[in-house]
């Protein structure tokens, strides 16, 4: 048996103590080149207590591409370990980089020697292009969207535009990993559950965010045909029906998200579902009969960014909505039966221990007028190449500059080992907000 194609999922660390997600990134981009007829394995390091040897076993079976994936943190240092071990077994296998740190730096990720060919944008076509330019069918300049080496230098191509219409993409092989290994959410306890994405990419604008940058503020959404299709292959072929839809934004089309929610209603599955990307102003938008078909659907929980209960800071965030529409739609879900997760941050640059304290009485009104939600409390995170970045530069955020660096930065704690605006009156009182926030509510077990 030969092998063309390998996946390789790195650990994420901390991350994966929480609960294992299906790998929906890799599974995607290993869509097209299997309709290709490429033959494609998935090799998951949280899964795999062997995948050195089961790397190592399907290179020597042919192997010419293993593709990796990875965001910011301690998933880097996995991904370094990798890519070092593929190198250590053959020097020919070109080794790709994909993932959301890969598009949002691709010049710092090239500080990886053992890494080949970067991926600057989607990788849907990315691996079956690789596959020609190596078969010797087209020239490697001629693939779209990357960084690679040539006589020792770091060169990029022209940018590969994104996939409009998705529903022109192939199936995603689940076959590709035991589906029985992940799981999403615990709706119905001791039934199997899935993660997987509607849509691509946001079309708003907030400061903090890295989705800005790296869906270039488009959206764009497979229809809801093609959803349903997929929610019955998945329940057909694998008995599930509990979903949990991680979009960056579910709501990108207010006529797509009536339909799927009146299409989820109607079809007599028995479908429990959830998404972790919907504002707030697009359930205010829902009418009554469209609020009652949410509840049908089997909606069983909405996760809504709120950011801050300040409106200087909702304005610094560019979050383009107000704290009364939030408060309208809080009042209105209150009706239901459904879990909100109103997701809050602290600790801004320009933000003041009093627009902090505005922030956590917001917070708390929330919670006294509707006893389905909840309101984590998260410290804000600084990431390249978004608006806030450059704020949280210029009030003395001291960022990393290399590759490693990056590796070591923790969303947690990174405050602690880079020096920033923050005075210790002002972390402590984030501190004790976030860890009090986590425990001020008995809702935030619906989700792994």
């Amino acid at each position: 048996m030969t092998t063309d194609i390998i996946l390789l999922q790195p650990r994420c660390g901390i991350m994966d103590t929480m609960g294992i997600r299906v790998p929906i990134g890799l599974l995607t981009v290993a869509a097209v080149p299997i309709s290709a007829g490429y033959k494609v394995v998935l090799i998951d390091q949280r899964m795999d207590n062997d995948w050195e040897k089961n790397l190592e076993r399907h290179i020597n079976q042919g192997a010419k591409i293993v593709c990796l994936t990875t965001m910011v943190g301690e998933q880097i240092l996995h991904m370094l370990a990798a890519s070092r071990f593929i190198k250590s077994i053959s020097k020919d296998v070109l080794v790709a980089l994909g993932g959301s740190w890969a598009q949002i730096q691709p010049d710092m990720c090239a500080q990886d020697e053992n890494i080949d060919v970067i991926c600057c944008g989607e990788g849907d076509y990315l691996l079956t292009d690789l596959m020609e330019y190596l078969e010797g069918k087209r020239k490697i300049e001629e693939v779209l969207g990357i960084l690679y080496r040539e006589n020792g230098l770091v060169k990029r191509t022209a940018p590969r535009p994104q996939v409009e219409d998705l529903d022109t993409l192939p199936k995603i092989p689940y076959h590709l990993v035991n589906l029985k290994n992940y799981t999403a959410v615990s709706y119905r306890h001791g039934k199997p559950s899935i993660a997987l994405v509607t849509s691509r990419g946001c079309q708003f604008r907030c400061t903090f965010c890295s989705i800005v940058t790296l869906s270039r503020q488009t959206w764009r959404g497979y229809s809801v045909g093609r959803l349903m299709e997929d929610l019955a292959e998945l329940e057909s072929k694998y008995g599930i029906k509990d979903f949990f839809f991680s979009d960056d934004l579910i709501s990108g089309s207010h006529k797509r998200l009536v339909e799927f929610v009146d299409a989820l209603a109607e079809c007599g599955r028995d479908y429990n579902w959830g998404t972790s990307g919907i504002r707030a102003d697009a359930v205010w938008r829902l009418d009554e009969r469209t609020m009652n078909q949410l509840l049908k659907s089997g909606c069983r929980n909405l996760d809504i960014g709120v950011e801050s209960g300040n409106p200087r800071m909702l304005k610094v965030i560019k979050k383009d909505t107000t704290l009364n529409v939030i408060e309208t739609v809080n009042r209105k879900l209150s009706k239901y039966p459904i879990i909100l997760k109103f997701t809050f941050m602290g600790g801004y640059p320009t933000e003041t221990e009093e627009e902090f304290l505005d922030t956590m009485r917001f917070r708390r009104k929330l919670l006294e007028e509707n006893p389905y939600a909840t309101a984590p409390v998260f410290f804000y995170t600084p990431f390249p190449d978004t608006a806030m970045f450059q704020l949280a530069v210029e009030n003395g955020f001291n960022p990393p500059k290399t590759l490693i660096e990056w590796a070591n930065f923790n969303y947690n704690t990174w405050y602690k080992t880079n020096p920033c605006w923050l005075t210790k009156r002002k972390t402590s009182l984030v501190e004790n907000a976030s860890f009090l926030s986590f425990f001020s509510t008995k809702k935030l077990g619906y989700k792994y």
